[in-house]
């Protein structure tokens, strides 16, 4: 096997006689990738690299500026407290979180007292701490109605120290060398065995995340010299549903991986490993591959230019702070003034083996996406989206069986008929989108096409769709993800419900607009039916084709 070396900022090969640092006055990162080659086989980069060694005890300035440094077994405590400095004296609003008086005054914060050791309410305009972890399979202290009492008086925790979790336990050491007081977990914040305390609190998470000074992020990462992107993407932390909220809403994060620690905040992506700190108007610090956002949705916070859908489709958010960046409330986790855009979310993986049956179907909050290989995809959040016209108008059924339109009121407007009873499928009445759709049932071929695509050792295949004609011949509309045994346990003519059209602008002639009409491939159980896929959406020439029929869909 031999070793390679590879300019970062664009993974070209760098000729073994000329290795050695020149004298550019430009260039993204002095680190080198490596790549490993076999015999016949193309190169693959190695998840490591060689970093330029700053001299010395390394100080933050122009010499040093994007020099490496040697990361201690230990966290250097006093890296941090340089890293919130600069952040604080020199990054502005764009990373000063809100004050929770200014969000609301009626919200009772429970937090750990690191000096009391104890549960304690956090006191009015006190700063406090947000440890963000993963729970697994160990049994931990929670707050119970039952120990309420005991662990809110003074050094309760001080004798159930084995009691708690080893990362909260090192947390509340941290949050004290930082010169802070309140940490907050969520193990001990919410009372987990009261239905009332838990219904109040999830509503508000967002204020607790976006109101705290800083997010300790608790990572599993990889042994090998990681990027940034690199150690949170690997993460047991990243697979997590709350690491969404997490990171839309936290100012600054504080990430612990095996490896080293991170400082990720809304300007800056900063490491123990290499000197990215130094900011001056000579040199332009500007965050390259798997370090700052808005390149890598999964693991970065949002930029702050992106507000509005694309900070929507940038990183998706089950959380109201996104509900009032757009002004509108969120259904399950779509806006509801922006329903017939964002309901058009994409996954290029359809399995039923991924599906969170506490949540809706038609909703990405319905599946395990941290499981999807690949991203959830927004339609409406490119910039050639344009206009999208509804066909169907949806209305959501209440928990007391009523019917709600969501969004504006269409100037023609179709009364459904009422809504008797909700099937015994274990679903909840809200959960249901009830509409008048058109439906077609076409048919969806038995073999994938010739290339498969990218994912088919997860079982996934592309699929053609369309209508046969007097002659049995198959003119395809267009193609559709599907995982091979479901296509082969289904009959040939498959449901879809056509949703609207969508206008989008000609990549190569900006002037021009493409017209197409989205479908969804649904599959109907006692009265319910339920979301499969989104295919590609067809021209509408094609709909002279289809034999479409109105009819009143239940989507769960």
């Amino acid at each position: 096997m031999e070793i390679s070396y590879a300019r970062s900022r664009d993974l070209q090969l760098i000729p073994k006689k000329t290795l050695c640092y020149g004298s550019k006055a430009v260039e993204s990162v002095p680190r080198l990738a490596l790549t490993a080659e076999w015999a016949g086989n193309q190169g693959a980069i190695l998840p490591c690299g060689l970093q330029l060694k700053a001299p010395g005890l390394p100080t933050i300035d122009k010499s040093t500026a994007l020099r490496g440094r040697v990361v201690g077994a230990q966290i250097d405590l006093q890296r941090v407290l340089e890293w919130r400095k600069i952040c604080s004296e020199t990054h502005g609003n764009v990373c000063t979180p809100p004050q929770i008086r200014d969000e609301t005054s009626e919200l009772t914060i429970r937090v750990i007292d690191v000096e009391q050791l104890c549960v304690v309410n956090l006191p009015k305009d006190c700063e406090y701490v947000v440890l963000s972890y993963v729970w697994g399979k160990t049994a931990q202290l929670r707050l119970l109605r039952e120990n309420y009492e005991s662990l809110t008086q003074p050094f309760a925790l001080r004798a159930l120290l084995d009691t708690l979790l080893r990362t909260i336990v090192d947390a509340t050491t941290l949050v004290r060398q930082l010169g802070e007081r309140f940490l907050w977990v969520d193990s001990l914040y919410i009372i987990q065995d009261s239905p009332e305390d838990l219904a109040v609190q999830i509503q508000h998470m967002n204020i607790v995340y976006g109101c705290a000074s800083l997010t300790i992020v608790a990572a599993a990462a990889i042994t090998a010299l990681p990027y940034f992107a690199d150690s949170i993407v690997d993460s047991v932390w990243e697979s997590r549903g709350w690491t969404i909220q997490e990171k839309v809403l936290s100012k600054h994060l504080l990430i612990f991986t095996e490896y080293q620690t991170f400082y990720h905040c809304n300007k800056a992506s900063w490491c123990e490993d290499a000197i990215w700190e130094y900011e001056t108007p000579l040199i332009k610090l500007q965050g390259g591959l798997g370090t700052m956002s808005p390149d890598l949705a999964r693991c970065a916070l949002p930029h702050p230019s992106l507000t509005g859908l694309g900070k929507y489709a940038h990183l998706v958010s089950g959380a109201n702070a996104l509900g009032k960046d757009l002004n509108t409330s969120l259904i399950y986790g779509l806006p509801e003034s922006a329903f017939d855009q964002t309901i058009l979310w994409r996954s290029p993986i359809q399995n039923e083996g991924f599906r969170r049956e506490q949540f809706p179907s038609w909703s990405w909050l319905g599946w395990k996406a941290g499981e999807l290989p690949g991203d959830i995809e927004f339609p409406v959040g490119s910039k050639a989206s344009v206009e999208t016209i509804p066909l169907v108008q949806w209305h959501q059924v209440t928990p007391e069986g009523n019917q709600k339109l969501i969004g504006n009121r269409p100037a023609e407007y179709y009364e459904l008929p009422k809504f008797e009873s909700l099937p015994s499928l274990g679903l909840h009445a809200d959960h249901i989108l009830r509409f008048w759709a058109l439906s077609a049932h076409l048919f969806v071929e038995r073999e994938p096409l010739p290339a498969p695509g990218t994912f088919t050792r997860y079982g996934r295949y592309l699929y053609a769709f369309g209508i046969r004609d007097v002659d049995n011949e198959l003119k395809i509309l267009g193609r559709t993800s599907l995982r091979r045994d479901w296509r082969n346990s289904r009959p040939d003519y498959l449901e879809f419900l056509l949703l609207c059209r969508r206008k989008t602008r000609n990549l190569f002639k900006k002037a021009e607009l493409v017209e197409r009409v989205e479908l969804m491939l649904i599959e109907t159980i006692d009265d319910v039916s339920y979301r499969v896929q989104l295919p590609d959406p067809i021209h509408p020439s094609w709909l002279g084709w289809i034999r479409e029929e109105w009819r009143i869909v239940n989507l769960g």
